[in-house]
C-alpha cells in the first residue's frame, strides 16, 4: 500500500516507531515482571522465616509447659505428703491430749507412761 502523496518512507517510519513502542512497553513489562518476581521471592522468604520463628516459639512453648506441669506435679505431690506427715502428726498430738487429760503422761518419744 503507497500513501496517497506516493511517500513510502513516512510508512516505514510510522511502522519502526510502532515497533520501536511495543519493543519498549514489552522490555518494561518484563522488567516489571522480574521485579514483582524478586519482590515475590523476598515475601516468600520473609513468610519461611516467620514461620520458622513461630514454629521454635510454638516448640518453646510446648517445652515449657511440659516443664512447668512436671513442677506443677512435683509440687503437688510434696504438698500431700507434707500434708500427710501433719496430719499424722496432729493425731499423735491429739491423742496424747486425750491420754493427758485421762491423766497418762506422755514421754518425748510419744510413749505413754502412768502417771503415779
Amino acid at each position: 500500500m503507497k500513501p496517497s502523496n506516493g511517500d513510502s518512507s513516512s510508512i516505514t517510519q510510522s511502522m519502526d516507531s510502532g515497533g520501536t513502542d511495543n519493543f519498549i512497553l514489552i522490555s518494561q513489562l518484563k522488567e516489571e515482571v522480574m521485579s514483582l518476581k524478586r519482590l515475590l521471592q523476598q515475601r516468600d522468604q520473609t513468610i519461611l522465616e516467620k514461620d520458622r520463628k513461630l514454629t521454635e516459639l510454638k516448640a518453646d512453648f510446648q517445652y515449657q509447659e511440659s516443664n512447668m506441669r512436671v513442677k506443677m506435679n512435683q509440687m503437688e505431690k510434696a504438698h500431700k505428703e507434707s500434708m500427710e506427715q501433719q496430719q499424722g502428726k496432729n493425731r499423735e498430738l491429739m491423742k496424747q491430749v486425750a491420754a493427758l487429760s485421762k491423766g497418762k503422761k506422755f514421754d518425748r518419744t510419744g510413749s505413754s507412761l502412768l502417771l503415779p
